[in-house]
């Protein structure tokens, strides 16, 4: 009998609506653990290098983790896994809330789409089946009301919904994926990739129970969380603020992004902070399942010209930021109300204001004028321009359509792609940290296989002061001294690549990084016991820490056959720059060439070729992967 996994696998073909269910044993779990590895696993067997992300022969994988579904906080998690729209590499984003478990209850652990529908279509799972329903209905819909009609036709207010929204049908490049309104596969634009498909939304209705290994100690464990966690200080701002306290923090730390990435400090963070969000917009404090934390903010606006649906929740810290202080808007009432826009048209909200930032960069320097953009006079600060410029996005409209690629494509397109305000690495835009600051988060926003991620690995600041539970947590990993957030050693080279591969096995699990040590405050080692606990296995964290190099790798090595090597591997020029304001405004943190070392020695520490980033022979051995290294140099008519 199996423990905390079901053992099947959904594949549906949707070239000629046939479904399959395949059983997989313990080994292959142990082996990629869930998430992100069941999804590599498919992905780097099937699709072949060089294909368009929206070709059918592209898949799109939705898997959940071996701990999704658990009674223990935070582990709600699921993986979307595929070729990216808009980096063009094998790519992931995990997503919290209420489907993972939902999907899992349903009878199943993953879906594998495959081929593309020939009109709108939904997947409607529960009871151990599945089965592909018309969405032609549902078009033109906001993702409210798709969600609402597929509860009403298949009779329960119970069901959870994963969908894409007009962004996503649109083919908006960084569409994303949204379940219960307001969690979020947001980046590597999937929901971009499920509409070119014709998949709207996949439905599920969990009514079989997840057996575990051992359901008492899992109950216990849950119920002195919930009863402990605002003991340590993280977890109770987290519990109070969410994630909108960053913008007060990140500004004095000088690592918020202003005005493009211009400047990093703002003069008053007050209208921002998370104490005026609290103020203006807080309506009560939601949470994913069986999470007490309750970071999520669901937010009331009645006094505003800018009406928003609260269905849709209120905006976190990288909205803020993106929609916000990047764009110099300061008002949260204007940013909830764009958020909502995203949210209801499944959009990221990340890529989506670094656009509109590149767009008013690129209008203000002249490289584009009112003859490009339809007329629309571009400028920063301006709200009403960010809320018409969404709508357009969304819909491809106007001058919308073009923005609807994203940065890297128009820099292109305007022959500004080596500009310092080209803020891409690989295709997808910044996340809201200034890697000034964080050093090692830049050099997750340069290595990460599939692009810039802020939830790559865990960020410089937990880990400059011994005395931190954050740096204590860690020594497991054989972290033993803390480290300058700005400097690039060989020790912070070592520290990323251990911390990248711990935040890589819980997205596996099918954790929440906000749940556990560094960032959270359960140990790993009560974290195993929990796993354990959920399985059976028996496992520590050298196995654990294993298969999630392992899904990396896959990840690497499929990159790799697309032709993407180190030389891809880098930061924008902006980032360069002395530092515009702020602790040690003035100063040059980094060059390019301190930074590029820094990249090469990570790529000879994690096992792979430090010139073309492709894994090694021996790493891939090692890992019980020499199928892949096989695989590759099939491909490679090696």
């Amino acid at each position: 009998m199996s423990y905390g996994y079901r053992g099947k696998i959904l594949h549906v073909d949707l070239n000629n609506r046939k479904i399959e269910v395949e059983e997989k044993d313990d080994t292959f779990y142990r082996a990629y653990l869930g998430g992100r590895g069941i999804g590599y696993h498919y992905l780097i067997k099937e699709v072949s290098p060089r294909i368009d992300p929206f070709s059918p022969d592209n898949l799109l994988i939705l898997a959940t983790g071996v701990m999704t579904g658990s009674p223990i906080a935070a582990s709600c998690r699921f993986a979307a896994i595929g070729k990216s729209p808009l980096t063009g590499t094998a790519a992931e984003s995990e997503a919290a809330g209420f489907f993972g478990p939902e999907l899992k209850m349903a009878g199943f652990d993953a879906i594998v789409f495959r081929g593309r529908a020939d009109q709108p279509i939904y997947l409607w799972i529960t009871e151990g089946k599945a089965e592909i329903k018309d969405a032609s209905h549902l078009a033109g819909q906001g993702a409210r009301e798709v969600e609402d009609t597929i509860r009403q036709e298949m009779g329960s207010k119970r069901i959870r919904v994963a969908q894409t929204g007009l962004a996503g049908m649109n083919l908006v490049r960084f569409g994303n994926i949204t379940n219960n309104l307001g969690h979020f596969n947001g980046r590597n634009g999937f929901g971009a990739l499920m509409g070119s498909k014709n998949v709207r939304a996949v439905a599920a209705l969990g009514t079989e129970k997840i057996e575990f290994f051992d359901p008492e100690f899992l109950r216990k464990t849950a119920q002195d969380y919930a009863r402990t966690f605002k003991d340590n200080p993280q977890g109770k701002t987290l519990f109070v603020y969410g994630t909108t306290i960053f913008c007060e923090i990140l500004s004095e730390a000088g690592a918020l992004p202003i005005n493009n990435f211009r400047r990093t400090k703002l003069d008053d963070s007050k209208p921002v902070s998370g104490d005026t969000y609290n103020e203006l917009l807080l309506k009560e404090r939601k949470g994913c399942y069986s999470c007490p934390i309750r970071c999520k903010r669901g937010i009331a606006l009645e006094d505003s010209k800018y009406g928003v649906d609260s269905r849709y929740g209120g905006p976190e810290y990288e909205t803020i930021a993106a929609l916000g202080t990047n764009l110099n808007i300061l008002d949260l009432k204007a940013i909830a109300k764009a958020n909502e826009i995203c949210n209801r048209y499944c959009m990221d909200t990340i890529s989506a204001g670094l656009v509109i930032a590149f767009a008013c960069e690129c209008f203000e320097k002249g490289v584009i004028t009112k003859a490009d953009t339809g007329g629309l006079e571009l400028r920063f600060g301006d709200p009403d321009l960010m809320i018409q410029l969404l709508e357009m996005i969304a819909k491809r409209e106007g001058f919308g359509d073009l923005l609807a690629e994203g940065v890297t494509r128009l820099a292109h397109r305007w022959k500004v792609s080596d500009q310092p305000y080209h803020l891409a690495v690989k295709g997808m835009e910044l996340p809201m940290h200034d890697p000034r600051v964080k050093v090692g988060v830049g050099i997750g926003y340069a290595a990460c296989p599939y692009g810039p991620d802020h939830m790559n690995a865990p960020h410089d600041t937990l880990f400059f002061d011994e005395k931190f539970y954050s740096f204590q947590s860690v020594k497991p990993l054989g972290i033993y001294k803390a480290m300058h957030p700005t400097q690039i050693t060989n020790e912070k080279v070592r520290a990323y690549a251990l911390l990248d591969n711990l935040w890589k096995m819980m997205d596996a699990l099918g954790l929440c990084v906000f749940g556990f040590a560094p960032r959270g405050v359960m140990s790993l080692d009560l974290m195993i016991q929990c796993l354990n606990a959920v399985t059976g296995w028996n496992t520590n964290l050298f196995e654990l820490m294993k298969g999630a190099e392992r899904s990396t790798m896959m990840a690497r090595a499929f990159n790799n056959l697309e032709g993407f090597t180190i030389k891809d591997d880098q930061l924008p020029r902006r980032l360069f720059d002395p530092k515009p304001d702020g602790p040690r405004a003035g100063e040059k943190i980094f060059t390019e060439e301190e930074f590029q070392k820094g990249i090469e020695m990570l790529y000879e520490v994690i096992g792979c070729d430090p010139e073309t980033g492709r894994p090694s022979r021996g790493k891939l051995i090692e890992l019980g992967l020499e199928w892949v290294d096989e695989l590759g140099r099939e491909r490679q008519g090696v």
